[in-house]
């Protein structure tokens, strides 16, 4: 039990330990399934304060670290060491390809790290793998193994609330990454909000796949298990990537009442996982099946409901959501209604299972308040007009890290007749009943002769245009054609279409059909025509690090002229 009210998370992992704390803290799946590895709070403690000495012998007190380590406990542990040490730890993506080697380098340099903690060889890899030689040569490594004998002294406890408790880099989706400064107070806030909201408490387990590194991943599992005291069983991303069915077999063996994914991740279980594996399955237990990384698909919700109702899943488990890093994460969920309403994009109310509306996504819990406004003229837009979504709250963060520019724009944003100090998170939206709908992205919005294409509505209407298009696999932006803006698609074929004939030609679909059975939905539902329809192979759609697809990284490759394209040529009609 905790004696006082804790001030970060830090004092409430100490009071656990006061309390002689020995219950499971983390499980981790390292094959996905079997080769559970556990560790109690106790442990914990024990190992983050041997890693915590370590990181003080080095001085990195008040110092970025980077966390340059895969999902697994020693993550977990270098995470809480930061903390003990007084360190700032960042959150990294170890790169796989030249996209993301970039970025990494983009972290290391806007951060000024001079400390990573990563396995011995993370280093070596790195500097044969492309990555800047200077900044990563330049890097002081602490090995997270290092064992718990080796402590020298205890480190001091951070001194206040208000300290920096984390580097949050985006996604990059939108530009290059910027480092968000949350406090130990924005953590604090927002995590009772998310326990507010899914009803979190001692005694359950929570658990998932997405990468620690992001912040969903990270704070909507790793802390706020530090928060509730709930149990976390957690697995690596590439598992559930391969095999999708150990995800919810995961769920189903230990019990677990919330996790997270976004839209692509229930959709694939549904395309992916068959009978046998669902014969296994038991979703009973699973209360809060949380979707907020993008605008959430009325479509996504009806077709896993209905695939796994006979597995136990109820449909009212689904919990829509919307956050963002500059908010900590969590802006708006469910509250007592679970069964959120859809409208179109002029607020009219659909039916419960029409699959073409815009999902809400609750409400804000606690302090935070929220603005529809005109971002042209800053004024607030009445209920059921699109507008820019603007926060205010304790969960907001202190800005962006050594850019004081870039967070002049967007956290310190002013209302007539507010005195409050409002974020501009760029998501356009609207609020019906007073609840948020999510339409899509400022710098997104397509405008063709005087009138606004959501970019979400279109790809809902490309998806559903043919069976050979891949879900989540469609990517609709604008380009200037000799002083026009010009709609064009981008669409993932689905890997049975596309697979390769003896002559290295792909088969199984109609390309020329199927683009024009696209451009005539496109035509007849938006009422724009597109310019280009280009076919993609399976898994050449650029994606962020949470698998979001990038519209910026697509429309920079279109005008690159780097996308893999489907062949032309030498397809077999499959659906004409």
């Amino acid at each position: 039990m905790i004696n006082q009210k804790p001030i970060t998370l830090v004092d409430i992992v100490h009071d656990r330990m006061d309390a002689k704390e020995d219950r499971i803290a983390f499980t981790f799946l390292a094959d996905g399934a079997a080769d559970a590895r556990s560790i109690t709070w106790a442990q914990l403690h024990q190992h983050a304060t041997a890693l915590a000495a370590s990181l003080s012998e080095q001085g990195a007190a008040g110092q970025p670290v980077l966390l340059a380590l895969p999902s697994g406990l020693a993550f977990v542990e270098s995470l809480l060491a930061c903390w003990y040490a007084g360190s700032i730890p960042v959150p990294v993506s170890l790169p796989r390809h030249q996209r993301v080697k970039h970025r990494l380098d983009a972290i290391i340099a806007d951060a000024g790290a001079h400390f990573a903690i990563g396995a011995p060889d993370t280093r070596e890899r790195l500097l044969t793998s492309g990555s800047d030689e200077k900044l990563v040569s330049a890097l002081s490594w602490i090995n997270p193994e290092r064992s718990a004998e080796e402590i020298k002294h205890s480190p001091d406890l951070p001194a206040h609330n208000q300290q920096v408790a984390l580097l949050q880099y985006t996604s990059g989706s939108t530009g290059s990454p910027r480092g968000v400064v949350v406090t130990h107070a924005n953590l604090m806030h927002n995590s009772a909000q998310i326990a507010e909201a899914c009803g979190h408490r001692p005694g359950q387990t929570i658990g998932g796949w997405l990468p620690l590194f992001h912040d969903m991943g990270l704070i909507g599992m790793v802390i706020q298990t530090i928060y509730t005291g709930v149990r976390c069983v957690f697995m690596p991303p590439e598992r559930f990537l391969m095999r999708p069915w150990l995800w919810l077999q995961m769920l189903t063996d230990y019990k677990i009442c919330s996790t997270t994914a976004p839209n692509f991740a229930y959709d694939l279980c549904v395309d992916k996982i068959g009978p046998e594996h669902k014969a296994s399955l038991n979703l009973t237990h699973w209360r809060n099946a949380i979707n907020g990384s993008e605008p959430v698909r009325a479509r996504t919700i009806d077709r896993f409901a209905a695939a796994f109702a006979n597995c136990g899943f109820r449909k009212d488990a689904f919990f829509p959501c919307y956050g963002l890093a500059e908010a900590t994460l969590f802006v708006t969920g469910p509250g007592a209604n679970r069964s959120p309403s859809r409208r179109t994009a002029e607020g009219i109310l659909l039916a419960d299972n029409d699959p073409n509306g815009h999902v809400g996504c609750g409400q804000t819990f606690d302090d935070t308040q929220l603005a529809i406004v005109d971002p042209q003229s800053r004024h607030v837009l009445p209920p059921e007009e699109i507008g820019e979504i603007w926060v205010a709250g304790t969960s907001v963060a202190r800005g962006y890290w050594n850019n004081t520019k870039a967070t002049a724009v967007a956290f310190n944003a002013h209302l007539e007749g507010s005195n409050l100090t409002w974020l501009r998170t760029g998501d356009l939206g609207f609020v019906a009943d007073n609840e948020l709908f999510i339409t899509g992205r400022l710098r997104e919005l397509i405008i063709i002769a005087g009138r606004n294409h959501f970019p979400v509505d279109i790809e809902r209407t490309v998806e559903s245009a043919d069976p050979a298009i891949a879900t989540s696999g469609a990517v609709a932006f604008s380009v200037d054609t000799h002083g026009t803006e010009r709609l064009i698609i981008v669409a993932e074929v689905q890997r049975e279409f596309a697979r390769p004939s003896r002559n290295g030609l792909p088969t199984g679909l109609d390309s020329t059909a199927v683009r024009r059975r696209i451009s005539a939905a496109v035509a007849a539902e938006n009422e724009v025509t597109p310019h280009e329809v280009i076919l993609l192979r399976p898994g050449a759609v650029p994606r962020t690090t949470s698998g979001k697809v990038s519209r910026r990284a697509t429309r920079d490759a279109y005008l690159n002229e780097s996308l893999e394209r489907l062949e032309n040529a030498n397809y077999a009609s499959a659906n004409t």
